[in-house]
This record gives structure tokens, sequence and C-alpha cells, in this order.
């Protein structure tokens, strides 16, 4: 299973990677792809799809936020 930390400005991937928080709903992964999050789903223009399961982040508390990947998308490269 894959998962994201959700931090205030960034998130980092189980594997390390960090991807840049560009707004309040808008993540951009150094690939170029495109990730929206609308309340608690975050969809990827790669068609990955994921569900945020702890909203500590947007809270004010300093626990990060978590996501889990519920639909890998369409990519074939497996370490995102």
């Amino acid at each position: 299973m894959k998962f994201w930390n959700i931090f205030g400005s960034h998130a980092s991937t189980d594997t390390g990677e960090v991807i840049n928080k560009i707004d309040d709903s808008t993540f951009l992964r150094s690939d170029g792809t495109v990730y929206r999050q609308q309340g608690h789903l975050i969809t990827g223009s790669d068609g990955s799809v994921m569900s945020v399961v702890d909203t500590g982040a947007g809270t004010g508390s300093i626990l990060p936020g978590m996501a889990v990947t519920t639909f890998s998308g369409l990519s074939t490269d497996d370490d995102w």
C-alpha cells in the first residue's frame, strides 16, 4: 500500500519522495503529475486516487495528515 504524509507545505511519500503543495488543494510531483484534493479524496492527473484517512494537517495539529492509495491509476511505474 502506498501512502503520503501530508504536511503544511509539502507531502512525502512512503519512498521518501517530496511532493510540493502549490495551494490548499493542489500538489505537484517532480515528474509533472498534478494532484487535486477535494475533501477526503485526492485525484492525480495520472488517474490515481487516494483517500485522506487522517486530517491532522488541516486542523492546525502538529501531526501530518495521511493519504492512502485506493487506485494507482493508469501509470505502470510502481515507484511514484
